[in-house]
């Protein structure tokens, strides 16, 4: 049976990470297929995915190369070419520090089939982290996990934007964030990369803003509280794109004007299907963003955010134990996490698959087997061991 969904899969660095993120999947006999969108190519890397299917016999994957990703520009180009070499009906995208749980994807999948006015579904996204010893030299790649939590984030929460009315889907839609990792119709993600391109955007912010809410303008969304479709890692996000900081990038970038081309692509779609006014249906949006944007700038520049820019510059290492440390709690997170599963109406056949999932993961992170497929690559990838 052929392929329904293309995973896309942006490379940027992180070689280990990415032979976790594939061994895992060719592990699990994925049955989608993988594109693979090298915005660093480094020759090792290269190499070993040019040859992909001798490396991971049980994945179809696509290897494509594309210029380094100097500059916000060069990526979005990368992501739109490689979302439009997509051929199945569904794409999905992914980073190469997570892992992909199939079983919520596959439930997305089929809601979406069942649901034509749909343009996305997604599963909850967890979030994890992996606790690794201070002399460790490549951390968060393997260890057990270390914290395990039912949703990534609190704004994560599952929302099914089911409204007629476009207009009303951008107002509660707000600024959801699942939508990212969400399963969609390809011609719909296809759709709103060429616009990224178009608008290139100055802001990363921004683009996932307009990336979620474009899509409510194309159609219905949903996310399925029953089931966890993507695992999120802390703590092991690329650096920040800011030289400074945000207030810093504020004032020297193009972010209001690609604020204001935002909210106007967004208003004139809802205007012209709703037949409304396209002034008030703007002024509506910027209302929702005037409170996300008042609470982000009290966060990070009121009194706990003073301390917390005082703390990062003078106790760099402190901050970093408080977020690594060895933490017990994780059984007690694992209950929390199948109990969340099971107070949304997971059915008992899922929270099978879930729990064989989640130890699949496990043996990835703590297990040997992983541990021994790396070894090889090691010195080739410039890295040294986990």
């Amino acid at each position: 049976m052929s392929a329904r969904l293309t995973i896309v899969l942006p490379l940027k660095g992180r070689a280990l990470f990415t032979l976790r993120f594939l061994w895992h999947a060719n592990a699990c006999r994925m049955p989608f297929r993988f594109l693979v969108a090298d915005g660093q190519v480094r020759p090792p890397l290269a190499a070993l995915l040019s040859n992909a299917a001798q490396v991971f016999p049980n994945l179809d994957l696509e290897y494509v190369k594309y210029p380094d990703d100097a500059s916000f520009t060069h990526y979005f180009v990368k992501m739109s070419d490689a979302v439009n070499r997509v051929r199945t009906p569904y794409v999905m995208l992914a980073d190469n520090d997570d892992f992909l749980a199939p079983a919520g994807i596959e439930r997305s999948i089929n809601f979406l089939e069942q649901a034509p006015d749909y343009v996305c579904c997604g599963g909850g996204n967890a979030g994890f982290s992996v606790y690794s010893p201070r002399n460790n030299p490549n951390p968060g790649v393997v260890g057990p996990f270390n914290k395990l939590a039912f949703r990534y984030a609190a704004e994560d929460r599952s929302q099914d934007f089911g409204f007629d009315s476009i207009t009303e889907r951008l107002i509660a839609g707000g600024q959801y964030s699942w939508g990212y990792y969400a399963v969609y119709r390809t011609s719909v993600l296809a759709q709103l990369w060429r616009e990224v391109v178009d608008i290139d955007f100055c802001d990363l912010m921004l683009l996932e803003w307009f990336s979620g809410l474009r899509a409510l303008t194309l159609g219905k969304a949903r996310s399925d509280p029953s089931t966890i479709g993507y695992l999120r890692q802390y703590w092991t996000s690329m650096r920040s794109s800011f030289s400074q900081d945000w207030v810093h990038h504020l004032l020297r970038s193009r972010f209001t004007v690609d604020f204001t081309t935002m909210i106007d692509r967004l208003s004139k779609a809802a205007s012209q299907a709703d037949g409304a006014d396209t002034a008030e249906i703007a002024e509506k949006l910027r209302q929702t963003f005037d409170v996300w944007y008042r609470g982000f700038l009290c966060h990070n520049y009121g009194p706990s955010g003073i301390l917390r820019k005082y703390l990062r510059e003078n106790t760099p290492d402190l901050l970093m134990w408080l977020k690594t440390r060895r933490r017990y709690s994780v059984p007690l997170e694992r209950r929390a996490v199948f109990a969340q599963l099971i107070k949304h109406g997971a059915s008992v056949e899922y929270l099978d698959n879930f729990r064989r999932e989640l130890s699949g993961i496990e043996d990835v992170l703590s297990g040997q087997s992983f541990a021994a497929f790396v070894q090889p690559f090691i010195s080739k990838l410039g890295a040294r061991g986990p």
